[in-house]
């Protein structure tokens, strides 16, 4: 299974992978679109304002806790335009704290709840049913 970001760059790279026939056991998802991501702190020449940041700016890391770690609020900064698919391309910014954070944890300190896995368990979800739907159809 190809998976993508659910980001500008991520969408574009799906749909060009959409070109390619691919074998029965193969398959393409873009990370799950999040009711958490359609307000986001959005940093670009307006200044900061909440965006939906669903296939524009939602990389692997906004799937982590972004409020672990006594950071300030996270947002994300438009970065280039994509001509291809009419939308800006976004950044969360300092996205390497939050990866660092979460490559800390561990099996006991995930199941004492201080981290919040609950974005990571949806993507795991989607995963698993992509996975699921491709082996049934085999």
């Amino acid at each position: 299974v190809f998976v993508f970001d659910n980001d500008a760059e991520g969408r574009e790279a799906s749909e060009k992978m959409s070109a390619f026939r691919l074998p029965s056991n193969m398959g393409v998802i873009l990370l799950p679109e999040m009711e958490a991501l359609r307000l986001f702190p959005a940093r670009g020449p307006e200044g900061i304002t909440n965006r939906d940041i669903n296939g524009r700016a939602a990389a692997i890391e906004c799937y982590l806790d972004l409020e672990f770690g006594g950071r300030p609020p996270p947002s994300v900064t438009w970065t280039n335009y994509k001509r291809d698919i009419d939308t800006y391309q976004g950044s969360l910014d300092h996205k390497e704290t939050y990866m660092r954070d979460f490559l800390q944890q561990t099996a006991e300190t995930l199941a004492d709840g201080n981290y919040d896995a609950t974005k990571i368990c949806v993507l795991l979800d989607a995963l698993v049913a992509k996975c699921h739907a491709l082996a049934s159809a085999a």
